[in-house]
């Protein structure tokens, strides 16, 4: 996982880091060597054979040298032989770690780099998993992108005429009945993409309510869509939404959130100022199960 953390700072310092940055094909193995592996090339020959092999040249008749050379000899491979699994283990162990460091990069030329990243400013961040143009920050990396997530079907379904959409957050081990429920009402224009965080978070009952309008569906709107654009059942009711005869009119979707993306928890935590439990964050938020009941204008 790459970690990236953007700073202020003027250009010579970020350039400085930059050169000191990580990367495995200027990888200098000499270095690990004079700093990390003296105790290695002194015991290439071990005393232990040098004091075997003057023994036996001393004391030995011509018959035993040559039985005694050969049992050095094995001696002599087997103490290289851990020498050898030393020295990989010691350099893939640094190797890693060198992969571990953050790049540091400033904020100017992060927005140049990353121009999708929503909302950029100092802080530590990670790839987006779904656009190599974005950002996600480390800190509420899960719970940032289930936020996302919902954010984006709420404007698709805008998009393809929604009239509204009430979406009912469950637990997967308590389910929560919508009936005793407190619905939070937020009306919307569905030619405008909007941000919904706040309130979907805070809601477990929501409702969104668009003006109704007769859309003109962009034949090309899933295929822009970050996150659902091979999602299989909103396919089906953009296809269904297109279809002029008969068109859907009414559709219940289950939105839920349990990708990791290969996140690295104990890396993240390394680096976060506030320290969080991101591990048990994302099991709270991959036990949950919104309900997206969604009516569609005429």
């Amino acid at each position: 996982m790459k970690v990236i953390k953007v700073v202020h700072g003027d250009q010579d310092e970020v350039l400085e880091h930059e050169k000191q940055k990580f990367v495995i094909q200027n990888y200098d193995a000499n270095v690990l060597i004079a700093n990390k592996l003296v105790f290695l090339k002194l015991n290439l020959l071990p005393i232990v054979v040098v004091s075997d092999v003057m023994f036996v040249m001393a004391f030995s008749s011509r018959e035993s040298i040559k039985k005694h050379m050969n049992e050095i000899h094995k001696k002599y491979e087997s103490a290289v032989d851990d020498i050898i699994r030393q020295t990989v283990d010691v350099l893939l162990e640094d190797i890693l770690e060198q992969l571990d460091k953050p790049e540091v990069i400033n904020l100017d030329i992060a927005k140049a780099r990353y121009p999708k990243t929503n909302n950029l400013s100092v802080g530590t961040y990670t790839l987006h998993p779904y656009d190599s143009k974005k950002l996600t920050r480390l800190e509420h990396f899960h719970k940032n992108l289930a936020l996302e997530k919902d954010d984006e079907l709420i404007v698709l379904l805008g998009k393809m005429g929604a009239k509204s959409v009430r979406i009912i957050e469950t637990d997967a081990q308590k389910k929560v009945g919508g009936g005793n429920l407190k619905t939070d009402v937020f009306s919307l224009d569905a030619k405008v993409g909007v941000n919904l965080s706040g309130s979907t978070e805070r809601s477990t009952d929501l409702l969104v309510t668009f003006e109704g309008n007769v859309v003109d569906i962009d034949p090309h709107l899933l295929e822009k869509s970050l996150w659902f654009c091979t999602d299989s059942k909103l396919n089906a009711i953009f296809e269904s939404r297109r279809f002029n005869p008969n068109k859907i009119e009414q559709y219940t979707l289950v939105n839920t959130y349990t990708e990791t993306f290969d996140f690295n928890f104990d890396l993240a935590t390394k680096y976060l100022v506030v320290k969080t439990d991101l591990r048990a964050e994302y099991h709270s938020i991959s036990s949950k199960e919104r309900f997206f009941h969604v009516e569609f204008g005429k």
